[in-house]
C-alpha cells in the first residue's frame, strides 16, 4: 500500500469531522446573528491560530519568499473559498439544513477530479473512480431518499430551492479554489498555503464588510453574547485552522479528487447526530445511502 496515500486519505476524513462540526455550529450562529456576520468574524478569530500553527510547524509567522504569482493565485484561492463559497455555503445551511447542503457539495470533487485531469494530469485509476462515484451517490440517495418523505409546504420548498441553488454554487466555486490552492501548494507549505488562503479571504471581508455593506460594526457587535462567541471560536479553531490545515497537507500526499471526495463524507458523519441528537427521523434510503457511501470510501482506501 501507499503509505503516503493512505495518510492523505485519513486527513482528508478527519476534515470531513471538522467540516460536520462546522456545519452545525454555523447553522445555528446563522439563524441567531446571520451568516454574513458568522462567516466574517471567524476569519479574524482564525488568523492568529494559524498564523501560530504556521510558526510551529513551518518555521515561520509568514512566508516572505514566493513569487508574485504564488501569493496572488493563494489570495484568490482564499477570497473564492473562505469569501465567496463560504458566504453561499452558510446561506445553504440556513435555508436547506447542514446535512442537505453537504450532500449537493459531493458535486464539489466531480468537478475536482475532472479539473484536476486537464490541469495536473491527475488520472485515477478505474477502481479509484467506481470509489468516487460509490461515496457520491450513497449521499445523494441518503438525503435525496429523505427528502421525498417530508411533504415540505410550499413557502417551504422555496427556501430550500433557494438554499440548493446557493449549495451548487458553493460547491462548484470551491472546486476552483481548491484547484489553485494545489497550484501554490508546490512552493510553499500546507499551513502556510491555508495561511495565505486565510489573508485572501479576510481581506475580500474587508472590503465587502467595511467599505461597500458598511456592516462591520454590527457583524462584531452580534457576538457580545459570551455563548456565541464561544461557539464560534470553536468552530474557527476546528474548521478553519484544523481542518483546512489537513486538507491542504492531503493534497501533498494523495490526488485532489480522492481527497475532496472523502471530505464530502460530512453528511454521514451527521446521521447519528440527527438520529440520537436532533431527534429527526432516520429512512431507510438514509441507511441505505450510508452503507453504499462506507463502500465508496472503503475501496478507496484498499485501492491505495
Amino acid at each position: 500500500m501507499d503509505r503516503n496515500l493512505i495518510i492523505g486519505q485519513l486527513l482528508g476524513l478527519l476534515t470531513a469531522v471538522c467540516w460536520a462540526q462546522n456545519s452545525l455550529v454555523y447553522r445555528h450562529l446563522g439563524t441567531k446573528v446571520g451568516s454574513d456576520a458568522v462567516a466574517h468574524v471567524r476569519m479574524w478569530i482564525a488568523l492568529p491560530a494559524i498564523i501560530l500553527l504556521a510558526y510551529f510547524t513551518e518555521g515561520t509567522f509568514f512566508p516572505t519568499n514566493l513569487s508574485t504569482q504564488t501569493y496572488l493565485v493563494l489570495f484568490a484561492s482564499g477570497a473564492i473559498g473562505y469569501f465567496i463559497t463560504d458566504m453561499m455555503l452558510f446561506h445553504a445551511y440556513v435555508y436547506l439544513g447542514a446535512r442537505e447542503s453537504m450532500v449537493i457539495m459531493t458535486l464539489s470533487p466531480v468537478a475536482t477530479a475532472i479539473f484536476s485531469y486537464f490541469l495536473f494530469a491527475e488520472r485515477l485509476r478505474p477502481i479509484q473512480i467506481m470509489g468516487i462515484l460509490l461515496t457520491i451517490l450513497g449521499v445523494i440517495t441518503m438525503v435525496v431518499g429523505s427528502r421525498r418523505i417530508k411533504g415540505v409546504e410550499s413557502e417551504e420548498d422555496k427556501q430550500k430551492s433557494k438554499g440548493m441553488l446557493f449549495a451548487i454554487l458553493a460547491s462548484i466555486l470551491q472546486s476552483i479554489s481548491f484547484l489553485l490552492a494545489k497550484y501554490a501548494l508546490d512552493s510553499t507549505g500546507p499551513v502556510s498555503t491555508n495561511l495565505l488562503r486565510n489573508v485572501g479571504g479576510l481581506m475580500a471581508f474587508i472590503i465587502y464588510s467595511f467599505i461597500i455593506k458598511r456592516n462591520a460594526r454590527a457583524h462584531f457587535a452580534a457576538f457580545k453574547n459570551p455563548k456565541w462567541l464561544g461557539l464560534l471560536f470553536m468552530a474557527a479553531m476546528i474548521g478553519p485552522v484544523l481542518g483546512m490545515s489537513s486538507q491542504m497537507l492531503a493534497f501533498t500526499l494523495a490526488p485532489v479528487g480522492i481527497v475532496t471526495t472523502i471530505t464530502q463524507t460530512t453528511p454521514i458523519l451527521l446521521l447519528p447526530i440527527d438520529k440520537f441528537i436532533l431527534k429527526k427521523k432516520i429512512t431507510a434510503s438514509s441507511l441505505l445511502g450510508t452503507f453504499i457511501s462506507i463502500l465508496g470510501v472503503a475501496i478507496l482506501f484498499l485501492a491505495a
